[in-house]
């Protein structure tokens, strides 16, 4: 699905945020996306170049950076996540209530492994420096 609209993970992810959040400086994204600012800069180029979105410099703070869907952009997200939405069912449908409560245990866990100092740590050092 994300393959036919030209999307990366990140990229939809990046446009499914806005859509919730409206509005957001790049660092904040960034946390929600769960990228580093250098990666998500240049998924924000490639979304940008398709007009899905846009950035401009904050009113008061002009190191900083808004970005913001455009019009483009949010009729992308309305009509890929009730499918995406829809593909996320399907691959769970066959897990009994007490697979899927285990398997959302186990994501919340692995979640907040990832969040945690040591797991900041990690991905702040890089592959390559483990």
């Amino acid at each position: 699905m994300l393959k036919q609209s030209e999307l990366t993970w990140t990229g939809f992810v990046v446009l499914w945020v806005l859509w919730l959040h409206g509005e957001l400086q790049t660092r904040h994204l960034a946390e929600e996306v769960g990228v580093n600012r250098s990666t998500l800069s240049g998924v924000l180029a490639t979304l940008e170049r398709r007009g899905l979105l846009t950035r401009r410099a904050h009113e008061t703070e002009g190191r900083l950076v808004i970005v913001e869907l455009t019009g483009k952009g949010r009729q992308l997200i309305e009509e890929l996540f009730p499918r995406f939405n829809a593909e996320e069912s399907f691959v769970v449908s066959s897990l009994s209530a007490d697979a899927m409560r285990r398997l959302g245990n186990s994501l919340r866990t692995i979640g907040e492994r990832l969040d945690s100092e040591e797991g900041r740590q990690r991905r702040a050092r890089g592959l390559r420096d483990r």
